[in-house]
C-alpha cells in the first residue's frame, strides 16, 4: 500500500512539474499545439485547360504520398514525396506513367505541387506544374494548373 501511494504521489508531482505556472504577458495568447499538416486523404479538383479534373491524394507521415485520378487508364497512379516549406506551406513531387489509348506505355508524367493549407487544416489551394515526357525522359509538353483540395473526413453512418 505504501508503494502504491508513493507511485501516485510521484505521478502527481511529475504532472504538476510539467504544467506551466508562468503567467502570460498582458495581451498574449497561448499558442495552440495544433499544427496543420497534409497527412491524410484528400479529394482534389484541378482546373485544367481541357476542363475540370478530379484526383485523390493520400499523404503519409513519412513524407511519401500517392495519387490516383480521373485520367485512368492513360495515366497510372502516382507515387511521390512531400515536405513542409513554411507555416502551412508544402511542396510535393510525384511521378506517374502515361499510356496511349491502346494501353501501350508511351512516357512519364512528372509533377510538382506547391500547396497552402487552410488554417483549419481541412482544405488547401495550390498549383501543379506538369511535365509530360517521352520514354527517354525528354519533355513533350508542360502545363500549370490551379488545385483546390478538401480533406476526406469520416461521415456519420
Amino acid at each position: 500500500m505504501l508503494v502504491r501511494g508513493l507511485a501516485i504521489a510521484t505521478a502527481i508531482a511529475a504532472l504538476t512539474a510539467c504544467s506551466s505556472s508562468v503567467p502570460l504577458a498582458p495581451g498574449a495568447a497561448r499558442v495552440s499545439a495544433f499544427t496543420p499538416t497534409l497527412v491524410g486523404a484528400w479529394e482534389v479538383t484541378a482546373s485544367r485547360a481541357k476542363g475540370v479534373g478530379k484526383n485523390l491524394l493520400t499523404f503519409s507521415s513519412d513524407g511519401t504520398f500517392f495519387r490516383s485520378g480521373d485520367a485512368h487508364p492513360v495515366v497510372s497512379g502516382g507515387h511521390g514525396a512531400w515536405k513542409r516549406t513554411g507555416p502551412n506551406q508544402f511542396n510535393a513531387s510525384y511521378v506517374s506513367f502515361t499510356f496511349d489509348p491502346s494501353g501501350k506505355w508511351v512516357g512519364v508524367n512528372r509533377n510538382n505541387l506547391q500547396l497552402t493549407l487552410a488554417e483549419d487544416g481541412n482544405g488547401f489551394q495550390g498549383t501543379v506544374k506538369s511535365s509530360n515526357r517521352d520514354l527517354e525522359d525528354k519533355v513533350v509538353s508542360t502545363t500549370t494548373s490551379p488545385l483546390a483540395g478538401k480533406r476526406i473526413q469520416v461521415q456519420d453512418f
